[in-house]
C-alpha cells in the first residue's frame, strides 16, 4: 500500500513540474523527454510518452477552469496563481500585448472558481 501512495505522490510531483515547465517554456515534459529518449530507441520513447500521458488522465472539457488556465487539476496553488498571472498579462486590456476582454474575463472566472473550490476543501 505504501508503494502505491509513493507512486501517486511521485506522479503528482511530475505533474506539477510539468505545469511549471509549461509556464516557463511553453513545452510539456512528455515532449522534452520524448526527444531525449528518441536517441535510445522508438520503443523506449513510446513507453516514456505513455507514462507521462497515461490512459487514466481525464480529458478536460474546454469550459473547465483547469483547461482554461492550462494546468492539471492536481496542480499546486503556486502553479495556479502563476498560470493565472501569465494569462492575465497576455489578455488584459490595459497591460496585455494581445488585449482580449472576453478571454481575460474567462481567465478571471476560472481562477476564482478554482480558488473558491480549494478554499472550500480546506475549510472542511
Amino acid at each position: 500500500m505504501a508503494t502505491k501512495s509513493r507512486a501517486s505522490q511521485f506522479k503528482k510531483g511530475v505533474r506539477n513540474f510539468d505545469d511549471i515547465l509549461y509556464l516557463f517554456t511553453g513545452k510539456r515534459l512528455k515532449h522534452v523527454v520524448g526527444r531525449g529518449i528518441n536517441l535510445f530507441g522508438e520503443e523506449l520513447a513510446k513507453k516514456a510518452s505513455n507514462w507521462f500521458s497515461g490512459p487514466e488522465e481525464p480529458e478536460l472539457a474546454p469550459d473547465n477552469p483547469y483547461f482554461i488556465l492550462g494546468i492539471h487539476p492536481e496542480a499546486m496553488d503556486v502553479v495556479v496563481r502563476a498560470a493565472y498571472r501569465s494569462l492575465v498579462r497576455v489578455y488584459h486590456p490595459d497591460a496585455g500585448a494581445t488585449a482580449d476582454v472576453e478571454k481575460c474575463k474567462k481567465v478571471n472566472q476560472a481562477y476564482d472558481a478554482i480558488m473558491a473550490e480549494r478554499k472550500a476543501q480546506k475549510g472542511e
